[in-house]
């Protein structure tokens, strides 16, 4: 017997949580939470009926839950290395800005890290009658996809996914193991991609252009990945310029340098963020402004983080440049400020005349790479689509 359980995830992006069933134990594959304040959670699930758990990746919304179950108990979970410490650095800055609407503190994220397994890629696990693995999804450093198999059947959970290689990561693969089932998620499922190469070649000349008529580019982007991405691009593309790189982005940067195997080419990543300069405190902040052509900073979606300093020193002089660089969710600051052009400085909405432009730098497979990557699986597994709105998760089941 095999069941699964979606506790969360479903049309919607945020708060992953898949309960696997089998005749012997339970497997819960991730337990995000959907960002907000407060932070939703998914379906509720008893820790004792948990034997074990999978993060595919450190995001918030696969891994941001995890806590609850060590408010009692001690159960395994599994991840890459990589993903754990991130998990460490995502989850404690949570807990610091959301303590008050969250039912676990930084002693259950320490017990947590007791628990925790670090695999490598393709390293099986037994748990009772389950046995799974990871897989290299392209999505973050770190990220993975779970291959499980359980009572004579074969899943396949992919999590967040990208089959496009971008400069930090190797592009997931197509398994070419034959699935009873396969869950996929969706983010995009409505939505082309634009040519990964072009689209470099278009934001580091936008870059330069803001830099020879005088103005400095602020990149909000995200602390995990996104950041480090954008570095990486303006070292292959012979970037010189002044380079800041500050917020959470900072403790990342050195995750992704002490753990090489996180990043597709350690030896060029290292060399790409050498001449990085990076913020120490808010001294160094206030000179950053004077000096830098490039600051990259969180948060993506300019709902907090230290881009909200640098939108008040830049916003309101049109010979500076506002990149955005990830999707931005309804509501959020960025999605207004693209919506609008107007942005709150010193609790004042406050007209932006600085250039607005959105790059979609995307870490999720698009419309085609979903549908190829459906046809690319042996057999005829049953699908199950999660992680995307109603429409997305509607079209590629219907696909």
């Amino acid at each position: 017997m095999v069941k699964l359980s979606f506790m969360g995830g479903t049309h919607q992006v945020g708060g992953n949580a898949i309960l696997v069933n089998s005749n012997e134990g339970n497997l819960l594959l991730e337990y995000g939470v959907k960002p907000g304040t407060p932070p939703e959670f998914p379906g509720h699930i008893r820790a004792k009926d948990v034997d074990g758990i999978v993060v595919g990746h450190a995001h918030l919304d696969h891994s941001g839950g995890v806590p609850l179950f060590y408010l009692s108990e001690k159960k395994p979970y599994f991840a890459t290395r990589t993903t754990s410490e991130l998990m460490k650095i995502l989850i404690k800055d949570m807990i610091k800005l959301n303590s008050y609407y969250l039912p676990f503190e930084y002693l259950e994220l320490e017990k947590m890290q007791q628990q925790r397994n670090d695999l490598n890629y393709g390293q099986s696990v037994k748990l009772k009658d389950i046995d799974f693995n990871l897989l290299d999804a392209g999505h973050i450093p770190g990220s993975a996809m779970v291959d499980i198999e359980v009572n004579g059947k074969k899943i396949l959970y992919t999590s967040d996914f990208n089959t496009i290689n971008t400069r930090l990561c190797n592009a997931a693969k197509v398994p070419r193991k034959k699935y009873d089932a396969v869950i996929i998620e969706s983010t995009y499922a409505l939505h082309e991609h634009p040519e990964r190469k072009q689209l470099e070649i278009d934001f580091v000349k936008e870059i330069k252009n803001t830099i020879n008529q005088g103005g400095k580019v602020l990149i909000p982007a995200f602390a995990v990945g996104r950041s480090h991405e954008m570095l990486s691009i303006l070292h292959a593309h012979k970037f010189d310029g002044y380079v800041l790189l500050d917020g959470m982005a900072r403790a990342v940067n050195n995750i992704m340098l002490e753990y090489p195997e996180s990043v597709k080419t350690p030896k060029t990543y290292a060399y790409a963020v050498k001449d990085v300069h990076e913020i120490r405190g808010w001294r160094d902040r206030r000179q950053a402004v004077r000096k830098a052509d490039v600051i990259i900073a969180p948060s993506g979606m300019l709902q907090g983080g230290t881009a909200m300093f640098y939108m008040e020193k830049l916003a309101t002089n049109p010979q500076n440049s506002i990149f955005l660089v990830s999707f931005q969710v309804p509501g959020t600051g960025g999605a207004k400020l693209m919506e609008t052009s107007m942005f709150p400085i010193k609790d004042r909405d406050t007209k932006v005349t600085a250039k607005v432009k959105h790059f979609d730098f995307s870490s999720h497979s698009g419309k085609t790479p979903l549908q190829q990557f459906l046809k690319g699986l042996k057999g005829k597994p049953d699908i199950y689509v999660v992680h995307g709105e109603e429409e997305s998760c509607d079209f590629l089941a219907e696909w």
